[in-house]
């Protein structure tokens, strides 16, 4: 074999094998509160939890529950639980938050995490929402551009009379470890890693 057809053979070969293989698949993993998750279960101060205690682990998705920050000052901590939201906001089970927040690591996927997205129906009062420890506490809907390295986006619509409120998605871009979510009168669904 000639010098010159070796070296190209060298180059070739490498590229070739680049094109040739087929592009990684995206990994993805969600939290959708549906069996074997069962409806009324309960989290926090009536199921004998403290701030920082593990309460579900579904799909490789650890849960934990945290004190709610207060817009005055202090916390509160109430509880979670397994519920159909008294408005369609997606299907099935979700997961209802009463003055308790819970904390989503997903640090344990085995794949770093570029994408959170998660929907929520509020139906009062405010929220606390932190990314990768750095919060925000106030109305879901005005939350900061980004948090914890990550960008925000809020979306919402006005729930239909005779109830009043608003339901929507949050969608986290940028490496997002964790995600703590909490609220007076709020439902998440099918929170989802990427």
């Amino acid at each position: 074999m000639h010098l010159k057809t070796k070296l190209t053979a060298l180059l070739i070969t490498p590229l070739l094998a680049l094109l040739l293989t087929p592009p990684a698949q995206a990994q993805s993993t969600c939290v959708t509160f549906e069996p074997p998750l069962t409806l009324g279960s309960t989290y926090g101060a009536p199921a004998g939890h403290s701030s920082g205690d593990l309460a579900f682990v579904s799909n490789g998705i650890r849960a934990y529950v945290y004190n709610f920050n207060l817009l005055s000052s202090g916390t509160a901590f109430n509880r979670a639980f397994i519920d159909f939201a008294p408005v369609a906001f997606s299907p099935g089970q979700s997961l209802r938050t009463n003055n308790i927040n819970l904390l989503f690591d997903f640090s344990k996927l085995g794949f770093i995490v570029s994408k959170v997205t998660f929907s929520y129906l509020d139906l009062g009062g405010y929220e606390n929402l932190a990314v990768n420890g750095s919060g925000y506490v106030g109305e879901l809907t005005s939350a900061p551009p980004a948090l914890g390295g990550a960008s925000v986006t809020v979306t919402n619509i006005a729930v239909p009379p005779p109830m009043s409120g608003k339901r929507g998605t949050v969608t986290l871009k940028g490496p997002v470890r964790s995600l703590l979510i909490g609220g007076q009168e709020l439902w998440i669904d099918s929170v989802c890693a990427q």
